[in-house]
This record gives structure tokens, C-alpha cells and sequence, in this order.
């Protein structure tokens, strides 16, 4: 049966004590409003309807992507306030009300939800049992008929002690959207809580049910900075389950994946690795530990040792990085390479099999296939007011403490001379060197002993 989601993401999170709006604050990896935008989608809706408020232009933009409607609440007055401002989008005769700071909610509950709702379309809230309530609102039962939602900070003593509570998460036929109306806003904020709707209902004859829910934790919702810490807790042990699952060999609970990283079976990933944004790593790779890789692409069987830092490139089959490696945004290492310890590689494409080892950089270059380039090199790319590219061509051997001053081209099977500045193109096969000749003094060291003593 066809219906609308609204998901509430208006309010200004204060107690998230930040001037970020609450929905945009992030979880592993993501914005919180992401998670639910994408559960809400999953779901096959007729459409979503965002309601945004505090900092509306940052939330849409967040979430340009997607294909969402917008209502506006521009007055903070309210939940129920919330859902009435995305009506006149509403088209469908049944709706699914969400809340942007419940990033953990699951797809699965929310179809239970769907199931349950489809045998009897009446008002239905989620709610589950909690060990510690606090922050939530309490629900007062008969049976699986909800009488009356208590807000926290309306409970009494007594009503306090209830463990069973609202999540917030509801379902209702559009036509019961005038009972809304109805909401008086009698509480010490004088807002408009969707809450009250089964305290109206009760007063009209009409019956508001529960959807009983022990998935808790899916359900929570975030609204301070230490539920945002839980909140990562909980989807970090989750993604950490998905890839054991899938195959992954994880060391350690110490690592930090993000949700949108993929990573191939029997691939090992050690302690202290942070894996984040658009990265995807095939099989049989080793990564770690302490190594970090930003949307990046890993082939099989690499091997990305420990204090490495990986950010925007592609690494192919085979090839071998760090210890202590930066390969930088645009960098492109084609199979078997070697990229060894204090190397920095940026915007740069490195063929097959050749091998940089140690205390080098290289900028801006195109670097043929069974090129060795020896410890202390340097691509010179930068004028000062432009780049420039360096050409290293197959088979070529760059000697150690080289300066390769851009633009510069190496020939195919060319050699540069330990502590050479290249400054021309070297021709195929030839052997470059630039140094000074070197200078003998005889007898300096008497001569200066002399000299300091004052003799």
C-alpha cells in the first residue's frame, strides 16, 4: 500500500551545545539525517518529505543527492507542529513519521512496523523498554493500547518509574491528521508534542497502539554530545560485524571503518586503522596497523604497512606501501610497485614494478615501469607560480640525492648520476651527471689548527 515519509530534522539540538545543526553532526562517517534519509528510502515510499528548520540551507544541502521534498517549519513550536507543516507535500493516505537523530534505526523494524500497521491502519507509536528511561517519554498502557504519552520533564514521581517508552517513531492515516489540531500545547514549554495524540484520540473513541520494539538501541535517538558518542559506538561494532561476516580478518576492535568503506574477503586489517569515505580494498590485502586510507582504491594482495596515509589514489595489484608512506589525492600506482619508508607520492603515475624506496618525493610525474629512483630524489615541480611535470621513462635509474628540476623529461633506459640537479632532458640510454668536480686542499687540517690557535 502506498505512503508518505516525513522525517523531522527542524530542531536546533541545543543540548548538543554546537553550532552545527544537530542532524549533520556525524556518524562514522555520515551525517545522522543520512542514515534515515537512506532507511527511509530502502522502504519504497511514495515520497520523503524532509522538515527542516534551524540551519535549513546546510540540511538540504546535505542532502541534495537524494530524492527528498522539503517543508519548512520556521517556528520551533513543536513535533506535532513539525508533521503539520509537511501536509500540503503529503499525497498519500497513510504516513510514517521519522526523526532525523535516530541514526542506528534499522530497516528491518521499521517493515515490522509496516506489517503491523497494514492488519488494522490506526495511530501507532514504537515503543520499547529501556532499563534507564531517562530522556524519554513514558507510555501509560492497556494492553497494546496506548492511553497517554508522559513527556519527561511533565512526569511525575511515580510515572518516572515507568520503563516503557516512546521512541517517537509513528505511523497514522493521513485523515487522523486533524487531530493534530486538537494539540493545545499545555506543557511548560508550550509546545506542541505529537505525544499528545493519544490523549485526544482517547477523548474521540479512537484507539492509538503500540508497536512493541526490543531492538532498543536502533532506536535511539541522539541529542547530547556523549548519545552521539554511543551512537558511533554501536554502528562501529556493527560495521565491524558486517565485514567479519563478509570475510574480513579484523585484529583488533581498534579500527575505525566508516559505513561506506567496502573491503574484500581475507583481506587483514590491524589495530589502529582508520579506513574512511569513498575507499574500497580488495582481497587478500594487509593493512596496518596504524595506517589511515581516505577514498582510495587497494588491489589485491597489496600491502599497506604501519604509519602509512593514503588519501584519493589508486593502488594496484600487488604494490607494497610504506612504512611511513604518504601517497597523496591523484596518485596512481600500477602493479608491483614499491613505495618505501618517507616517500611522498602526489598527482603522480608510477607504472609496473618500479621502486622508490626511501626518503624521496615525487610530484606531478609520469614514472615508466622498472624505474628505480634512488633514495634522496626530488621532483622540483613547483616555480612558484605553476606546476610542472616530470617524465622518467621505462627502465631509467635515477642515483640517490637527485633533484629533478620540472619540466623534465629522463629518457627510456637513462641514468642520472648520484647527486646530479637535472635541469635538461636526458636522452634515451644516456648517462646524466651534473656535479661539481671535487676539490682536494693539502694539508688543510694543520693549516686550520694553526689558524684557530693564533699562532
Amino acid at each position: 500500500m502506498a505512503f508518505d515519509v516525513i522525517i523531522l530534522a527542524a530542531g536546533k539540538g541545543e543540548r548538543m551545545n554546537s553550532k552545527i545543526p544537530k542532524v549533520l553532526h556525524r556518524v562514522l562517517g555520515r551525517p545522522m539525517i543520512d542514515y534515515v534519509v537512506r532507511r527511509a528510502l530502502s522502504l519504497e515510499p511514495d515520497r520523503v518529505i524532509v522538515v527542516v528548520g534551524e540551519k535549513k540551507e546546510e540540511v538540504m544541502s546535505c542532502l541534495s543527492t537524494y530524492p527528498v521534498l522539503f517543508a519548512f517549519q520556521e517556528e520551533q513550536r513543536g513535533t506535532a507542529h513539525a508533521v503539520l507543516c509537511a501536509e500540503g507535500l503529503v499525497g498519500s493516505d497513510h504516513l510514517l513519521v521519522l526523526y532525523g537523530d535516530t541514526p542506528l534505526i534499522e530497516e528491518g523494524i521499521l517493515r515490522d512496523l509496516l506489517e503491523f500497521y497494514w492488519r488494522a491502519p490506526s495511530p501507532v507509536f514504537v515503543i520499547t523498554e529501556l532499563a534507564d528511561p531517562k530522556g524519554y517519554g513514558r507510555v501509560s498502557m492497556e494492553g497494546e493500547r496506548i492511553r497517554r504519552i508522559i513527556e519527561e520533564s511533565e512526569a511525575t514521581g511515580p510515572e518516572r518509574d515507568i520503563r516503557v517508552v516512546n521512541t517517537g517513531i509513528l505511523m497514522l492515516p493521513r485523515h487522523h491528521l486533524h487531530l493534530l489540531l486538537e494539540i493545545k500545547g499545555e506543557n511548560r514549554k508550550g509546545e506542541l508534542y505529537i505525544t499528545d495524540l493519544p490523549s485526544i484520540a482517547e477523548e474521540r473513541g479512537l484507539q492509538v497502539r503500540a508497536f512493541f520494539s526490543k531492538a532498543h538501541e536502533s532506536l535511539m535517538g541522539v541529542n547530547t554530545k556523549e548519545e552521539l558518542l554511543m551512537a558511533n559506538l554501536v554502528m562501529k561494532r556493527r560495521i565491524a560485524r558486517r565485514h567479519l561476516e563478509n570475510g574480513v580478518i579484523l585484529l583488533d576492535e581498534n579500527v575505525y571503518i566508516e559505513e561506506s568503506v567496502k573491503i574484500g574477503r581475507d583481506t587483514t586489517v590491524y589495530p589502529n586503522t582508520y579506513l574512511l569515505g569513498a575507499t574500497e580494498i580488495a582481497e587478500d590485502v594487509q593493512i596496518g596497523p596504524d595506517v589511515t586510507i581516505r577514498d582510495s582504491k587497494i588491489g589485491k594482495g597489496a600491502r599497506i604497512e604501519r604509519f602509512s596515509f593514503i588519501e584519493g589514489c589508486e593502488i594496484e595489484e600487488g604494490v607494497v606501501v610504506g612504512p611511513f608512506s604518504r601517497i597523496r589525492p591523484k596518485t596512481y600506482l600500477r602493479r608491483g610497485v614499491r613505495i618505501g619508508n618517507f616517500v611522498e607520492v602526489k598527482n603522480s603515475i608510477i607504472e609496473e614494478n618500479t621502486k622508490a624506496n626511501h626518503l624521496t618525493y615525487i610530484g606531478d610525474a609520469e614514472v615508466g615501469r622498472d624505474v628505480n629512483i634512488g633514495a634522496g630524489t626530488i621532483t622540483c615541480n613547483f616555480d612558484g607560480i605553476r606546476k610542472h611535470r616530470t617524465v622518467i621513462e621505462d627502465g631509467a635509474f635515477v642515483g640517490s640525492n637527485v633533484e629533478l628540476v620540472a619540466p623534465v623529461r629522463v629518457g627510456k633506459e637513462a641514468i642520472v648520476g648520484a647527486g646530479s640537479t637535472i635541469t635538461k632532458d636526458v636522452p634515451e640510454g644516456a648517462l646524466a651527471v651534473t656535479r661539481v668536480p671535487q676539490r682536494h686542499i693539502p694539508d688543510y687540517r694543520r693549516r686550520r689548527h694553526v689558524r684557530d690557535s693564533g699562532v
